[in-house]
């Protein structure tokens, strides 16, 4: 029964404008922010190698998200918090998640020598990362048949035919990834704290398949900084 009262509610829709949204603003960082970012993280080990430095933003997006969605479950377990706030906590999480998994793709661009400044690539890149598995037939579709996809975007893909992926991906994202972040709306606004456990544990898995897909997108780590990089350090 539960199920089929969460199907009549109109919470697909919300979410592609969530996500849409989301993905415009966490698109619209500027590179300094991103350097930064890249910059902080490795302050904190100077001694990392670029291997140990993706390893250590691996970690750190995990740990975010799973925070993010940890937070906006728990809305539910609050005397007083009805479903409808806890739905709309967990689809501001959503525009969270949007935005920490776009710093840690546009970070590793970095990383790997592939700074993106235009936004058409931008988005085919973090779209793709985030599709995964999901975005194979709009690449192929585009000649990017590259095993590790991000360099072939970035560097020799026309324009045209990455905004054909992104209108390909977007239509992808919509479809699949929104839907299983419509599941884990619900599924937060649970009581009791279950919600908590539900965000977090579906932000983790959505994490760990964007750094498995970012591990095919951008191969192996480099052997150096590049030299923006290794500037700031």
């Amino acid at each position: 029964m539960a199920k089929k009262a969460w199907s009549r509610l109109p919470m697909p829709r919300r979410v592609e404008r969530t996500l849409d949204v989301a993905l415009d603003r966490a698109l619209a960082v500027q590179r300094p922010v991103v350097l930064n970012y890249l910059h902080r993280v490795q302050r904190k080990d100077p001694n990392l190698t670029p291997a140990q430095l993706v390893t250590r933003l691996e970690r750190q997006y995990l740990t975010a998200v799973v925070g993010i969605g940890g937070a906006s479950g728990a809305a539910a377990a609050v005397p007083g918090a009805g479903t409808a706030a806890s739905v709309a906590s967990g689809a501001a999480e959503i525009g969270a998640f949007v935005s920490a998994s776009a710093m840690y793709v546009l970070a590793l661009a970095e990383l790997h020598g592939l700074p993106v400044s235009d936004p058409v690539v931008r988005r085919a890149l973090v779209l793709s990362v985030l599709l995964g598995d999901g975005s194979a037939a709009a690449l192929d579709g585009a000649g990017v048949a590259d095993r590790h996809w991000a360099a072939v975007l970035t560097r020799s893909t026309s324009k045209d035919k990455i905004a054909g992926v992104n209108s390909h991906l977007g239509r992808l994202l919509i479809g699949r990834f929104g839907a299983r972040q419509s599941a884990l709306l619900f599924g937060r606004a649970l009581p009791l704290g279950v919600g908590a456990a539900v965000g977090a544990g579906g932000n983790a898995a959505l994490a760990r398949g964007a750094i498995r897909s970012a591990r095919r997108a951008f191969g192996p780590p480099p052997a150096n900084f590049p030299k923006l990089v290794v500037d700031a350090r």
